[in-house]
């Protein structure tokens, strides 16, 4: 009892203190405040200053310096803004970094790392030009942008400013770009520890140095585990349970000490029942802890109760009440002292890192020195030293003055204490955190007290009173819980701006506070603030001096520039401004013409052309002209317009003395070659003059150009024209060569190809925009055009309609043929409808035969079936033969029959024999063909002479056939729809139309413009049997029925632009030196026949690389402009030249472009499976196609033995003949357009190969260009750069292949070598496609796998997250990449992508791009950087 009197003193002591200091709060307050010492002036404060601690300067705000004022100024404007969107990106990264841990990792070999390091720094690839594109207040804002985000990431002070110091621009991707290429791998790993940035901004007043944080600092680094987020103190976690029950302490946290059940050894038998409540109380919280340690206390404790229980004054009933009443208690007491900081804490062991959680919060540890009482030692002083009064200031043992505060609280208040406030927001923090209080040795009667926070992980943080004092422990602990309060309310970030994150309802509690502590609380946080402005000054000090330096160095580099310029150099225009063409009277061109009129050679001629139709309009076509800028002249076959109306108008302007220069323009090579030499004969020239200076005549064609500076009339193909208005041609090589034309005169407006239609297209466009000074005239010429609608587009300018001169032709159709010759095929028959069906699927063959697989094109069009009605003058036979030939096919022993009929054994027909004109769809065929005439025993003879006739042929052996054979001599020309239009061969007599051509289409299921084979339409069946009816009445034999004909036969040809991918034409658009609309799609929408505005956003999109997003053309884009392929394939094609591997790259390209060369027949499937297996190469069907070839090629050697082999392969003899001739046709087109460089002699074995007739020659690609063809590799490198986005993604754990454009799920079609497979067995995260179809599910034709390196270095956009280590690839394709591994990634596709451009424009590489070359080659060809030989070759 005598304990609990004793207890009940202290708050008489406290009371008593509390009244005795009252009088003096007044001056108290005065004395609490921080010392004003005199603070200097500020001079530039250098960062390192901040860092190394900032001593707070009370009155910063009232210096005068003109310097600081203006630092505070920026501080005052730009400080919240600039905090806000550091925060912004930090927690965007912070995002970034959690996303990038579930992406899949690339990794790169480290010498390569270290290598590509060493380039970048060594060729300082790094710096470049820099500009001043905002105010220089909105470029120090984006500078302290950057600063902060690269301080909050945790890069060091001094790094930071090394870095903006070194970078030409203020961005944070320049800043990243430098600091992950110098910063070393431990750097940017986060292990490094930054001793500058520990600084102690929001320590209390007066000390600055009171107290440490021995929390470690945040690496100086970013780090993809930690970040310094604003709203979060540093306070470092260690792992968790998540699933730990929450744990809510009633007792110090701590295992009681072992003394805990000893110091009730007396027992106090007046009380048993309170004992017994006692001792239960602490064996529950004993078992509640569960310390293993103390099992023998326990035991002790529960051989106290049972002798309790047997004491002889125990109630049972009594001593539970009580021990309910206990707990409550002791856990109210335990908490209230925990939280005021009154109660013990002892030492407590580190919390393991295991599964349990560790313990929360230790009570605060009080003083060990005993409280005293006023009474208790009467040598120190007793009353008398209460009366005494407490000094403002002391003197410690060791000389420091320290100041003495009063901190006491009102007499009856009851608010929560500053400790328990303290406790609250540590356990907010950090729920496993420890308080505790220490007492300081004294100042004479004042008193000093600290307090440690002990985080999780044994970091602790400490706040000492080291030159203050209170009167006695209570106020100390209050002063310095106040203190710890408002350092953790708020927190230093670590590095970069101070900024006060806090809210004032986050610290609301202060308001509840004494005036005392409200007081305290404002001096901490005005200490705060001045040292965060003055921190804040110092770092805008310093990013305006790296401003200041940027904008100097930019502006000498301008001023470098402007000299090396000159005064008023100016830059070329692009497009020079159409020169107008004066009517200038030139005597000797009159002279000249008049004396060729004169001419006796021209006499007779002159009357001849007076006999053609055309004549007697050509004073009508000259004075309209005059008139107006455009006319429309539809003239029938035969009438003389494409020879005569060009020569009109030459002859109209020399007779005049006026300077012109006319153009036509041909569709066809042929045509634009037999009008010139044929109007050049007309005109009186020599024989063979055309393209000389004795003539006025030329041609210009493809690969052949034959003018000079006396033409004044010259026959183009359209792509050479549309050409033209590409190339600086005109005068001074500026503008176009049309800005110097008098007339164009465009023939065959009818065939409405790509290249007609965007000639057509520049022509209204063009005209429209200049035509009040457009001075050319324009003649559209057409025999089958739709003459009104060509007016209409033309603003409705005049329409000539001129007769045609052509003799009746007599027209049969297919079943007449039949008819004729007792034509009849069997079921078994190669022609018969069932057999291309199912009849013969899965029955076995014996054999098979190429004759039999290769009639039938996939891609032609569906077979009819539906029978087929003939009229009674037909007999059975015919009906049946009709009803069961199919259609699709070439029925070539028809052809044979009806000219063995015709020749020898018909009367009826045998004077149309004398030549004879065979339609077929394409070279295949006329092959074909060719070797049945050559075979047969009569029309291989001497008395025939049989001609092909292919565009592909040579200009001389395409110039035979128009030469008329000697008397009794037969002529048998073989063409495709080349002598449809714009070629007359005059005496042929007879035409057999097959009803087949080929046209390019856009294949939607495959997403490819290919060479379809189709039906004819009606205006081409009258154009081809027109061809008969020149010299004399003609027969033609159509080889469809006439109910196709009139009843299922387009009436007209639908226009390429309509059914193309216009990807070709509309890099035409851009690359013509004329401005013709705002964009592709409104040029082409403003066509003739526009086209369907989906294949127009199709063409663009599929332009990648090939366009920028404006739509302006790339160097490649000009290169693929002017390969006849697809776009991908054109650039797949780019880029193995320049990897070195072209010659397996052409044979891809024409293999995509054209059949299979694998075939399947009927019956031999599974057989027909096994050999296209036994050509499998790494998995991929692209590769697999070129070793069939390649071993094709290498057969071909032996002519006898090359046959067996591709019987016994299942290989297309034909088709594999066609592949070679696509090969040499890119190849050309490569040559043409100068990207690659080969000697004078290979090119005349390439034209020999390519214009030969016979047997197929080869043409072997030049070794430096095909050095690194036997790196698979890197042959699959170039093929997903061109192929790319045609990419399936691999799911790692379904399996499954999706597209990366739509997320569709794709199968590998039956055709492909893949099929079956599981795509997971490739070991790789995504595969090539190149064609796609969907029937029953969505087929990927042919795949192939592909190197993610290679992917990320040249395929899309690449976007690079340097701080979160990912990198992106157009948002589809993303990976996790260490940080030293992406810079070096980052910077070389950089470099890869110049030394690209400069190869796409013909520039020669310097010596840094070849190094940076060499590397790329090795990466992409996965070479061992530490072989000693390497299989790969770089550029020479």
């Amino acid at each position: 009892m005598a304990k609990k009197k004793k207890t009940q003193l202290k708050p008489v002591s406290r009371g008593f203190a509390t009244t005795s200091v009252a009088k003096k709060v007044e001056p108290v307050e005065e004395e609490i405040r921080p010392e004003e010492t005199p603070a200097d002036p500020e001079p530039r404060i250098g960062p390192a200053d901040a860092d190394a601690g900032l001593q707070v300067n009370s009155n910063a705000s009232g210096v005068e310096d003109a310097k600081a004022i203006a630092l505070q100024a920026i501080v005052d404007s730009n400080q919240d803004k600039v905090a806000k969107e550091i925060n912004r990106t930090i927690n965007l990264i912070e995002q970034d970094r959690r996303f990038t841990q579930t992406l899949p990792e690339l990794e790169l070999d480290q010498s390569f790392v270290d290598y590509i390091a060493q380039l970048a720094i060594e060729y300082k690839v790094l710096e470049n030009k820099w500009s001043l594109d905002v105010s220089q207040e909105k470029a120090l804002t984006r500078l302290g942008i950057t600063y902060g985000v690269l301080r909050r990431l945790g890069f060091s002070e001094s790094r930071v400013e090394e870095c903006l110091r070194s970078i030409a621009g203020i961005g944070l991707e320049e800043a990243y770009d430098w600091l992950y290429l110098h910063c070393s791998e431990q750097e940017l790993s986060g292990t490094s520890y930054d001793k500058e940035s520990s600084d102690g901004l929001t320590s209390a007043p007066q000390t600055p140095s009171s107290w440490t944080s021995q929390t470690p600092s945040t690496p100086r680094t970013p780090s993809s585990a930690q970040l310094l987020l604003p709203q979060t103190p540093t306070i470092p976690m260690s792992p968790l349970n998540p699933n730990a029950p929450v744990f809510t302490p009633s007792f110090p946290v701590s295992p009681p000490p072992k003394d805990l059940g000893r110091t009730s050894d007396v027992i106090d038998v007046e009380d048993p029942n309170s004992e017994h409540a006692k001792i239960r109380a602490q064996l529950f919280e004993l078992e509640r802890i569960k310390s293993g340690k103390d099992a023998s206390l326990i035991n002790e404790l529960q051989i106290k109760l049972k002798k309790l229980s047997q004491h002889y004054f125990f109630d049972a009933r009594d001593a539970e009440a009580l021990y309910r009443v206990e707990r409550e208690n002791i856990s109210a007491s335990t908490l209230r002292a925990r939280l005021q900081g009154l109660a013990e804490v002892p030492s407590l062991p580190s919390p393991p890192l295991v599964d349990n959680p560790p313990v929360k919060v230790a009570t605060p540890q009080p003083s060990t020195q005993p409280e005293r009482d006023i009474f208790d030692d009467a040598d120190e002083g007793g009353l008398l030293e209460i009366l005494d009064e407490m000094p403002a200031t002391a003197t410690d043992s060791q000389g420091t003055t320290v100041k003495i505060y009063d901190m006491s609280f009102p007499k009856h208040w009851s608010g929560r204490t500053p400790e328990k406030l303290l406790a609250e927001k540590v356990s907010k923090l950090d729920k496993y955190a420890v308080v505790s209080y220490s007492d300081l040795a004294g100042v004479s009667r004042a008193k000093r007290a600290s307090v440690k926070v002990r985080w999780v992980g044994q970091t602790v943080d400490e706040w000492s009173m080291v030159d203050v004092a209170c009167y006695d422990d209570v106020q100390a602990r209050h002063y310095v819980a106040t203190m710890a309060l408002h350092s953790l309310s708020h927190p230093s970030k670590e590095g970069g701006f101070v900024v006060d994150n806090v809210t004032a309802a986050s610290v609301s509690f202060v308001r509840s506070f004494p005036a005392c502590l409200r007081d305290l609380w404002d001096e901490f946080e005005e200490a705060r603030k001045a040292a965060a402005n003055s921190h804040n000054r110092n770092v805008w000090d310093m990013l305006q001096s790296v401003l200041d330096t940027k904008i100097n160095s930019n502006e000498l580099d301008e001023k470098e520039n402007r000299r090396g310029l000159g005064a008023g150099a100016t830059i070329p225009s692009r497009v020079k401004p159409r020169r107008e063409v004066q009517d200038t009277f030139s005597e000797q061109l009159m002279l000249e013409f008049q004396a060729r009129q004169a001419s006796s050679v021209i006499i007779p001629i002159q009357e001849q052309r007076n006999t053609l139709p055309i004549a007697a309009h050509r004073q009508h076509i000259i004075e309209t002209l005059d008139s107006s800028q455009v006319l429309v002249l539809s003239g029938e076959t035969g009438c003389g317009k494409s020879t005569q109306v060009p020569a009109f108008l030459l002859e109209d302007q020399l007779s005049q003395g006026k300077p012109c220069r006319i153009f036509c323009t041909e569709p066809r090579r042929i045509s634009a070659i037999s009008l010139a030499h044929r109007v050049s004969q007309e005109l009186g020239d020599p024989p063979n003059a055309v393209g000389t200076l004795a003539s006025l005549i030329g041609y210009s064609i493809r690969l052949e150009s034959n003018t000079t500076r006396n033409t004044r009339l010259t026959f183009v193909t359209n792509g050479i024209a549309l050409r033209m208005l590409e190339d600086g041609s005109g005068s001074g090589g500026q503008g176009t060569a049309f800005d110097d034309i008098t007339h164009i005169v465009v023939d065959e407006v009818g065939v409405r190809d790509a290249h007609n239609c965007g000639f057509l297209n520049v022509l209204i466009v063009y005209g429209s925009e200049t035509w009040l000074t457009l001075v050319s005239r324009v003649i559209l010429m057409s025999a089958t055009m739709e003459a009104d609608k060509v007016s209409a587009y033309f603003d409705g300018c005049p329409v000539l309609q001129v007769p045609g001169r052509t003799y009746p032709v007599e027209v049969r159709y297919l079943e007449d043929a039949v008819e004729w010759t007792k034509w009849h095929i069997t079921e078994d028959s190669p022609h018969a409808r069932r057999l291309n069906d199912n009849f013969y699927k899965g029955k076995a063959r014996a054999d098979w035969s190429e004759d039999i697989t290769e009639g039938i094109d996939n891609d032609s069009d569906d077979p009819d079936n539906e029978k087929v009605q003939l009229g009674k003058r037909y007999s059975a036979k015919t009906t049946k033969a009709i009803n069961l030939f199919d259609e699709r096919t070439i029925p070539y022993d028809l052809i044979m029959r009806l000219l063995e009929q015709m020749c020898t054994d018909g009367e009826e027909y045998s004077r149309y024999s004398a030549a004879v004109l065979i339609f077929m769809p394409g070279l295949r065929e006329i092959r074909r063909m060719n070797d049945l005439l050559m075979e047969h025993q009569y029309f291989g003879s001497s008395n025939f002479c049989v001609y092909p006739l292919h565009s592909t042929l040579s200009s001389e052996n395409q110039s035979a056939v128009f030469d008329i054979p000697p008397p009794g001599i037969r002529k048998i020309v073989i063409a495709t729809n080349i002598a449809e239009t714009g070629i007359t061969i005059p005496d042929i007599t007879c035409v057999i139309d097959s009803g087949k051509h080929r046209e390019m289409r856009f294949d939607e299921k495959r997403q490819i413009s290919r060479l379809i084979e189709t039906f004819i339409a009606r205006s081409n069946a009258a154009q081809r049997r027109g061809r008969a009816g020149r010299v004399q009445d003609g027969l033609c034999f159509h080889l469809f029925t006439k109910s196709r004909h009139d009843t299922k036969l387009a009436p007209q040809p639908l226009p390429e632009m309509m059914r193309l991918s216009l990807s070709d034409l509309a890099l035409r658009i851009k690359i013509m030196k004329l401005q013709l609309g705002k964009s592709i799609d409104d040029v082409l929408s403003r066509a003739l026949d526009p086209p369907v505005a989906i294949n127009v956003q199709r063409a663009i999109s599929s332009l990648v690389k090939a366009l920028t997003p404006q739509e302006d053309i790339t160097p490649m884009g000009v290169l693929l402009s002017k390969l006849p392929t697809d776009v991908h394939l054109g650039k797949f094609l780019l880029v193995a030249t320049i990897f070195r591997c072209l010659d397996p790259a052409l044979t891809i390209a024409a293999a995509l472009n054209s059949k299979s060369p694998f075939v399947t027949p009927f019956g031999l499937e599974q057989e027909a499976d096994r050999a296209k297996h036994s050509f499998r190469t790494e998995n991929s069907d692209f590769l697999t196609v070129h070793n069939a070839f390649a071993s094709w090629r290498r057969a071909s050697d032996n002519g006898s033995f090359v046959r067996n082999f591709c019987k016994r392969n299942y290989l297309s003899q034909q088709n594999l003949q066609q592949i070679e001739e696509l090969r040499q046709q890119f190849l050309g087109y490569l040559v043409d357009s100068r990207f690659i460089q080969v000697d004078a002699s290979f090119v005349r074995e390439l034209n020999r190969a390519r214009y030969s007739r016979g047997r197929t020659r080869f043409v072997m690609v030049p070794h430096d260009l095909d050095s690194n063809s036997s790196n698979v590799d890197l042959l699959n490198a170039a093929l997903v750069a061109g192929l790319y986005p045609k990419i399936l993604s691999i799911d790692s754990q379904t399996g499954q292949m999706r597209t990366i454009l739509n997320n569709q799920q794709a199968s590998f079609h039956p055709s492909s070598i893949n099929f079956g497979r599981k795509p997971a067995d490739f070991g790789v995260n995504y595969l090539a496609y190149f064609t796609l179809m969907r029937s029953k599910k969505l087929y990927a034709w042919e795949t192939s796998p592909v190197n993610d390196i290679a992917m990320v270095l040249l395929c899309g956009e690449m976007e690079t997250k340097l701080v979160a280590d990912s990198v992106f690839i157009d948002r589809k394709l993303r990976y996790k990449v260490s940080p030293k591994v992406n810079i070096a990634l980052k910077l070389l596709r950089a470099q890869l992508a110049n030394l690209l451009a400069k190869q796409y424009r013909g520039k020669v590489l310097t010596e840094s791009l070849m190094l940076w070359y060499d590397i790329a080659l090795m990466i992409l060809g996965k070479v061992n950087p530490n072989q000693e030989e390497r299989s790969i070759q770089v550029a020479g």
